[in-house]
């Protein structure tokens, strides 16, 4: 039997695409209104084939009106004929009746099939319960239902951060459909397609967990309740096991938008693409190797990390090579010191879910060489081979050793002779070189797009960027943009204007003499 293809929710923009094939394809339809849920697309798609049989396009260019919306899930459609059609009118209407009793059986969100009672709409278990249509608004709103997970998980822990919100959200995107063509939307499964599970991993000897314990019993009550508490985290996130984050499965088309937005990433970008390619022949875990990119500073190295990671619905965590002193933010401190604590790398794995966190190691080239005992790179030796980095041993804790070998590193520098040579071999070696002209304005175009995706706000404002705006942002470094960019947006919403203008992006020194600067978090 045929595997039914799968889908999954239209992105606001490949609906609008959708809508605009759509009336290209029958002309007719530019003066009307046609906006119904992505996921009954191809139900009106194929209606207005029929239509087009039983009253020609140049009648319907002229005569009659209709209107094609989405009403709480459900397909809503009004047709007023032309009267001199009328003895055809009873065949369009119950075109449209069969029309909108087939989208009771279709998911308004990706237009999967459902069982319903064919009386009110239904969605696919992959999305009951989701609010929105669009895939902007149900990942926002899965986001949402798991930090209030999160939330009563750790009430008594501490506050939920965005990695335990992103770590514990690791729900399967579903795969991208066709191209945003009516003949091509029409294409549906019949049935709905079942979440792989996430593939487990032996992450830690849960004897050893119960030995850390037992070992601070008799060393007083704040060191006993810290260990009870630590464990009792790492027991929430999996006990001794871990999961792995999945690559979604429109993985190719989530490279190609990685690849509009950050064009100078040519090499990283079919670096992953070999990666995720051998990675969907097995169990489809996210994984790249260790990677060094190298190039000047403020050209996006770590906002491209950051990027990846929020795409693939990964814990992110950058480490400061520049100003870090010592092993510990890696590694952890020595158990013998009264205020031992373990490494930030622990905290991340141990603490969440997910076992293959996207982990920054900014400014690489920077890490200082003290004494051997406090070199700040002497974890990454063992940390960076997946051999050893499977049994790795926070400094603070050796009662049980961690599985870190899943990993996915990626290391900023800007010259790569000062990173010793034992480490270089570790690591695959990405020159990135700085943006051209022509690639910032592709740049600035998807920071735009980005922040009206990321903002509530977003859509008051039109989709592109004009011509002369772009020419001016293209003289920018990237690292500024995004800040012109949001100072830009809120000029041109204090004078009520949709669109940004070029009297909106500020001159550099303007915002300087205010003391602002440029150094937008992530971009290195």
């Amino acid at each position: 039997m045929r595997k039914p293809k799968q889908v999954r929710p239209l992105r606001l923009r490949e609906y609008e695409a959708a809508i605009t094939a759509l009336k290209a394809q029958h002309p007719w339809l530019v003066r009307q209104i046609v906006e119904p849920a992505p996921g009954h697309l191809a139900l009106v798609a194929h209606l207005f084939a029929q239509v087009e049989c039983l009253l020609p396009p140049t009648v319907l260019a002229l005569k009659g009106s209709l209107s094609v919306s989405c009403n709480r899930d459900r397909l809503a459609i009004h047709y007023q004929p032309p009267r001199r059609h009328s003895e055809r009118a009873a065949a369009v209407f119950d075109l449209i009746a069969q029309t909108k009793h087939l989208s009771l059986q279709k998911c308004p969100v990706c237009g999967v099939q459902v069982v319903g009672d064919g009386i009110r709409p239904q969605r696919c278990p992959q999305h009951d319960g989701i609010q929105g249509l669009f895939a902007e608004e149900v990942r926002r709103s899965r986001q949402l239902i798991v930090e209030q997970g999160v939330q009563q998980v750790v009430h008594d822990l501490g506050k939920v951060t965005t990695e335990d919100v992103r770590a514990a959200m690791a729900v399967e995107d579903e795969p991208v459909p066709s191209e945003a063509k009516p003949e091509q939307v029409q294409e549906q499964p019949t049935e709905t397609a079942k979440s792989m599970p996430l593939p487990s991993i032996v992450f830690l000897d849960e004897a050893g967990l119960e030995t850390f314990v037992d070992r601070h019993r008799p060393k007083g009550d704040d060191k006993f309740k810290r260990a009870q508490a630590m464990a009792e985290q790492i027991k929430r996130a999996g006990h001794g096991s871990r999961q792995l984050g999945l690559l979604p499965p429109d993985w190719k088309a989530l490279l190609d938008e990685f690849a509009q937005a950050f064009p100078n990433f040519h090499e990283l970008a079919e670096l992953l693409r070999d990666h995720f390619a051998l990675s969907s022949l097995g169990d489809g875990r996210v994984s790249w190797p260790a990677v060094l990119l190298v190039g000047p500073a403020g050209i996006g190295k770590t906002e491209a990390a950051r990027w990846l990671a929020d795409q693939l619905v990964l814990p992110f965590r950058v480490f400061d090579m520049a100003s870090t002193q010592s092993s510990s933010p890696l590694a952890g401190s020595e158990a013998f010191w009264s205020n031992s604590e373990p490494g930030q790398l622990f905290e991340l794995l141990a603490y969440q879910p997910l076992a293959n966190p996207v982990v920054v190691l900014d400014e690489l080239d920077k890490a200082s060489n003290g004494r051997p005992q406090y070199d700040p790179l002497a974890a990454l030796y063992t940390l960076l081979e997946p051999r050893s980095a499977r049994d790795f041993i926070d400094l603070s804790i050796r009662d049980f050793a961690i599985d870190a070998s899943h990993v996915n590193w990626m290391a900023t520098a800007n010259e790569l002779e000062a990173i010793p040579g034992p480490l270089r071999s570790r690591l695959t070696v990405l020159n990135i070189q700085p943006p051209r002209p022509e690639q910032v304005r592709s740049i600035a175009q998807s920071i735009y797009n980005r922040l009206r995706d990321e903002a509530s706000w977003g859509t008051a404002f039109a989709e592109r960027l004009d011509d002369d705006v772009l020419s001016r942002l293209q003289a920018l470094p990237p690292r500024s943009v995004r800040l012109v960019l949001q100072r830009a947006l809120g000029s041109a919403a204090r004078d009520d204007r949709g669109v940004v203008q070029v009297q909106d992006i500020r001159p550099l020194v303007e915002i300087s003499r205010r003391g602002v600067g440029f150094v937008s978090e992530g971009w290195n």
